[in-house]
C-alpha cells in the first residue's frame, strides 16, 4: 500500500516510480486529499485487498500501453 499515515498526515506514493505526491494532508481532509490527486492525474484503483496509485506520468503510460 503507498499510502503513508505519520502523525495524523497523509501522503501517497507512485507504485511504478519512486515519485511521491508533493502535498501532505491531515487525516480528516482524506476526501480532499483524494479530490486532489486524482484533479492531477493520478489514478486510484482497487486490486483484490489492495489500492494501487498512479502518479498522472505512470498512468498516461499505462494507458497508452493497453492500446
Amino acid at each position: 500500500m503507498t499510502l503513508i499515515r505519520h502523525e495524523g498526515q497523509l501522503q501517497v506514493t507512485c507504485d511504478a516510480c519512486p515519485l511521491t505526491y508533493r502535498r501532505t494532508y491531515a487525516e480528516e481532509d482524506f476526501k480532499i486529499f483524494v479530490e486532489d490527486i486524482k484533479s492531477e492525474g493520478w489514478k486510484i484503483e482497487r486490486k483484490g485487498a489492495d489500492w494501487q496509485h498512479a502518479c498522472s506520468d505512470c498512468a498516461k503510460w499505462a494507458a497508452r500501453r493497453l492500446i
